[in-house]
């Protein structure tokens, strides 16, 4: 299963508005104690983005006005607003003829995709017009807009996932764990993590894989038996709707969560019957906050905890003793529509009821090019710098782990422990695009790094297990940006497996 990666800031996509490129500036929120102490650098990540469908050029005439796409990759709609349908997608470099406008000129009517006129952003970080839009006539005709569904408020859900709570699972404990590639020789992986001296594994597990049609369930029961026989506790990260339980009007050339949570509750509580006893832990979803994760969709976070609060007492009902960690947020400081903050979207999940329907909080502390002890408001000091990835708080992994304890300190939930389902550091000296920041650590670095880390969160006493990502993705996808954070074979793998634990 591919994993995903952390975005701290936002790229070119499918939009409607001006898609944040800049990161904004945090106010620092120091919280607990450690020892601050700067040495070299870490770790980044990549945002995969859909290649948009190429669609025919309509060449316009001299005496028409056009429109030629400039946004990488623009929406197109039923009607002039984000209100309307959303019935494709064209990609930058297209041009059409334009029929009409609406009436403030900010939208226009464009011929053609397959014989049909669409409606499309008219500003012009979206489109070059080509020929006078004086011209143009404004629609006569203009689609009622649709009536939209109501947006749950922060309360409304709260009042919903309230109510009897069923007995929260004991997650009140640390742990040493990190994510594999379950594919492969599972029975060599196993070793391998044994061999670190490591008591849990963690692997995504996407529900598009196990049910592709609705009822129809296959199950890894290879995958759990050969985990579990090694002595190993199982978390499983299940993610990725299939397309059947996906809204009607997402983007599928994405992954996004189900439109009814009741079909995702099946999926999982049926989990959680059949490993009972053998799984020790589900992380419900992964980087909601993010926009390819949740079907390019508006982002929400009230619908994930709708989501979360269907998965907690499904599973609940199914074993009791079962860890429900919530969804790790991506840490950024992108605005929507490409992300919302993870700090504010955390701060969100609590208000729309994270507290009674999660046995601990999902965190993904990555450090980048940052050491673990280092602050982003060392950078702000001038004592500290990076070529990049270093003026925000989301490039910090003591920063990240810092601001979610504040976070639930703030909301009442102190009793309970942060999960890091994935931090780490990558090194290479030839990373994959958009992993630049891997060459700031050499792998002795990434080693120290991760060590530190460990260390920083045991003593912490707030921390429950602490997922490394990842063990051996440099073995099983060498040519991937999975590949540099991969530690078997590396320096990191015996620096670790020496580790006091």
């Amino acid at each position: 299963a591919t994993t995903p990666t952390h975005t701290p800031t936002a790229t070119s996509e499918p939009t409607d508005t001006p898609t944040p490129t800049a990161v904004p500036t945090d106010t620092p929120t120091p919280s607990p104690t450690a020892t601050a102490t700067a040495t070299d650098t870490p770790e980044p990540t990549e945002t995969s983005t859909p290649e948009p469908t190429e669609t025919p050029t309509a060449e316009p005439t001299p005496d028409t006005p056009a429109a030629e796409i400039v946004a990488a990759v623009l929406n197109l709609r039923s009607g002039p607003g984000t209100v309307y349908d959303r019935v494709g997608q064209v990609a930058e470099g297209n041009q059409f003829d334009i029929v009409a406008k609406a009436p403030e000129s900010d939208w226009l009517l464009v011929c053609c995709v397959d014989d049909q006129q669409v409606w499309i952003a008219g500003g012009d970080e979206y489109v070059r017009q080509l020929g006078p839009l004086e011209s143009v006539p404004v629609a006569e005709e203009i689609p009622e807009p649709p009536t939209p569904a109501p947006t749950p408020t922060p309360g409304a859900v709260a009042a919903a996932v309230a109510g009897p709570a069923p007995a929260r699972a004991n997650a009140g404990f640390f742990g040493y764990g990190i994510q594999i590639d379950p594919d492969g020789d599972l029975g060599a992986t196993a070793g391998a993590v044994q061999g670190l001296g490591f008591n849990w594994v963690k692997f995504q597990l996407p529900w598009k894989s196990f049910e592709g049609q609705p009822g129809q369930r296959n199950w890894p029961d290879d995958k759990v038996g050969v985990l579990n026989g090694a002595g190993l506790n199982i978390l499983a990260s299940i993610v990725k709707a299939p397309n059947w339980a996906r809204p009607g009007d997402t983007d599928l050339s994405v992954e996004g969560p189900p439109a009814d949570p009741g079909t995702y509750a099946s999926f999982v509580g049926e989990f959680a019957a059949r490993y009972c006893g053998r799984v020790q832990a589900i992380e419900v979803w992964n980087e909601q906050n993010l926009w390819y994760e949740w079907g390019n969709e508006t982002l929400s976070a009230s619908r994930y905890v709708q989501l979360l609060a269907s998965a907690y007492r499904a599973i609940k009902a199914a074993c009791p003793s079962m860890i429900v960690v919530s969804g790790a947020p991506t840490p950024t400081g992108a605005q929507p529509p490409a992300a919302i903050p993870d700090f504010t979207y955390l701060e969100q999940m609590y208000q729309a009821g994270l507290k009674n329907v999660s046995d601990a909080i999902g965190v993904h502390p990555s450090g980048y090019g940052n050491p673990p002890d280092v602050r982003v408001q060392d950078a702000w000091a001038g004592t500290y710098s990076r070529p990049s990835h270093f003026d925000h708080a989301s490039f910090y992994f003591r920063n990240v782990m810092e601001q979610y304890r504040n976070i639930m300190l703030k909301y009442g939930d102190g009793n309970k422990r942060l999960w890091p389902t994935e931090f780490g550091w990558a090194s290479s000296s030839n990373p994959h695009p958009g992993y630049e920041y891997a060459t700031y650590n050499n792998e002795q670095q990434q080693g120290e790094y991760i060590v530190r880390a460990y260390q920083m969160m045991r003593d912490w006493g707030f921390v429950g297990p602490a997922f490394l990502w990842n063990l051996n993705y440099n073995v099983t996808q060498p040519g991937t940006e999975l590949a540099a954070f991969g530690i078997q074979g590396r320096s990191a793998y015996g620096m670790i497996q020496a580790m006091p634990k």
